[in-house]
């Protein structure tokens, strides 16, 4: 019959579709490797920082006692602004209870950009641009959510040790609020 193929055919294209989904799902079976120093896990927390305010060096364990939001962001991103609006109207409701953290992940902002950005939207709190050794740190801590900075991106860090990340998008204040409880 035209048309159709023979039947040693049909089982040559069988025996290879079954040899490539083998090789392809063999690739999903892995087991997670534990990080290769498990002791650094938590070294994002005394990364040196340069306030891009003040100029003072800071690092996130410099906060001992005090909760920490941290949120990683880039100046071009309208997101992010409205999250930092969001952070600063918390950040006054807490009355210095809470310190606040915010990193632009692009590695080729300048100061003065980041300063205008802050001066214009009359945000305060501890801003810096993110040395890449610490973006790194936190994704491998948080995962690549910390880089996508349309999905705004905040971390709690509480005194206790305990870190997490919050759902994707704009949370209000009053959410950010409830997780600082929920999470601290």
């Amino acid at each position: 019959m035209k048309g159709f193929a023979s039947s040693d055919t049909i089982r040559w294209a069988l025996l290879v579709l079954a040899a490539c989904s083998m090789l392809l799902l063999a690739g999903c079976t892995g087991t997670a490797r534990p990080p290769a120093n498990p002791a650094a896990d938590d070294a994002w927390r005394d990364v040196a920082l340069t306030d891009v305010t003040t100029g003072e060096t800071f690092s996130l364990s410099s906060f001992a006692g005090k909760p920490v939001i941290l949120f990683t962001f880039t100046v071009s991103c309208p997101i992010c602004t409205q999250q930092q609006k969001e952070i600063s109207a918390l950040e006054r409701s807490a009355n210095g209870s809470i310190a606040v953290v915010g990193l632009d992940i692009d590695p080729n902002e300048e100061p003065g950009v980041l300063q205008g950005h802050i001066k214009k939207n009359g945000f305060s709190g501890h801003y810096a641009i993110s040395p890449p050794g610490m973006t790194r740190a936190l994704v491998d801590r948080f995962g690549p959510a910390v880089v996508t900075p349309s999905s705004a991106p905040v971390m709690v860090v509480c005194p206790g040790g305990n870190a997490q990340i919050l759902e994707a998008g704009i949370k209000p204040s009053s959410r950010l609020s409830s997780s600082l409880g929920s999470v601290c």
